[in-house]
């Protein structure tokens, strides 16, 4: 299993792909220090509406961010290999292919876990180096209250990767997994939010975006119908996520030709 990582390892930085995935991060960050500083620079420039002045936080957005480039990253992964053919070379080197799934699995799940966690921290530094002695509503909360939040946010990244992943193995098409992943993301929302009553905060609650914050049992902050899941549920639907998307993976790379 050690040459297994080794090779995925390997193949995952030497590809163009990866890296300009990666770009996102520095991305990210330039992204949070403009809204940072247009809230700085009003809350400056109006003092008497300064209690009014609201900077929703950072945590879900920048997770969501991260987690859509993870998730093209992880449909990458797989159907790279396809579109060249170096996936017969894979399979002849490794012939259990549910191996290569393990080890592709492994390494992007590293990659997605640590670039979460690096952008939720570091988004979190940089807008509270940037604001100062500002007390911004959103914004006024310290590390320690904050880090479950962050981890949490960071954490669902690396599900978004495995998703993506799993669609890779299953589509074989980077067209049509980058697809599915816009739809899941763009569209399933809102049709969960028209639907009736209660269903409308039970399908939200069981979307990725809304996990994390599940996850810690702190408030939604944002438009979102009520949410219904407890921690562990939460936590329990994560694990779910990554399990019927490698299950499915190991599945029809089983089940198909390479």
């Amino acid at each position: 299993m050690i040459g297994v990582l080794r090779s995925e390892w390997i193949k995952l930085r030497s590809v163009r792909s990866t890296y300009i995935v990666l770009a996102l991060v520095p991305a990210i960050f330039g992204l949070v220090a403009l809204l940072t500083m247009t809230a700085a620079n009003f809350w400056d420039a109006t003092p008497s509406r300064r209690d009014s002045i609201i900077l929703s936080p950072f945590t879900g957005f920048t997770s969501w961010i991260a987690g859509v480039g993870l998730a093209i990253l992880g449909v990458l992964t797989m159907t790279s290999e396809h579109s060249t053919g170096l996936i017969r070379t894979t399979y002849t080197v490794v012939p259990l292919r549910t191996r290569v799934i393990a080890g592709k699995a492994i390494v992007l799940t590293v990659v997605a876990f640590v670039s979460g966690q690096f952008v939720e921290f570091g988004s979190f530094f940089l807008s509270r180096a940037m604001m100062g002695n500002r007390t911004i509503v959103g914004h006024t909360s310290s590390l320690v209250e904050e880090a479950p939040a962050m981890l949490a946010s960071g954490t669902v990244v690396a599900v978004y990767a495995i998703l993506g992943l799993g669609l890779g193995a299953l589509l074989r098409s980077a067209a049509g997994a980058i697809t599915a992943l816009v739809a899941y993301w763009y569209i399933t929302p809102l049709i969960a939010q028209k639907l009736p009553g209660e269903w409308a905060s039970w399908a939200t609650s069981l979307m990725l975006t809304h996990l994390p914050v599940q996850l810690t049992g702190a408030e939604s902050f944002g438009m979102s119908p009520p949410l219904k899941l407890s921690q562990p549920a939460a936590a329990v639907v994560m694990l779910l996520y990554m399990a019927v998307a490698l299950g499915v993976a190991s599945l029809f790379v089983r089940r198909r030709d390479a």
